[in-house]
């Protein structure tokens, strides 16, 4: 399940892999994480870069791997925050804002593409 237009919405992107996002903090999954001090998922982090990558290249991808992820400090609902990106081959490495960074391995999800 997709968390583009539902979790977050993408506000602008530069076409080469920097994309400013911001949250809808009336998104159910803050009322369990953690209620009265929101803040968004580390796993949802990773499903929006995964989104997103899949947004710069323009075919859903699905990560195969992950390696080296820190979480340094949490994203509040209220942030509007950057997301940087980069793939090449299938490698991908992610910077979110002062947030969280991993590399991974990805590799493309189009049926057609396999």
């Amino acid at each position: 399940m997709s968390l583009l237009n539902s979790l977050y919405f993408i506000a602008e992107s530069d076409g080469l892999g920097g994309f400013t996002i911001r949250f809808n903090a009336a998104h159910p999954v803050f009322a369990g994480h953690f209620p009265g001090k929101p803040i968004v998922p580390g796993a949802c982090l990773v499903q929006i870069a995964e989104e997103l990558a899949g947004h710069m290249t323009g075919h859903p991808v699905r990560l195969t791997s992950i390696r080296n992820l820190k979480f340094r400090q949490p994203v509040t609902p209220d942030q509007v925050i950057t997301v940087s990106l980069q793939c090449e081959l299938s490698n991908l490495k992610c910077q979110i804002a002062e947030s969280a960074n991993f590399s991974a391995t990805y590799m493309c999800a189009d049926s057609d593409l396999q």
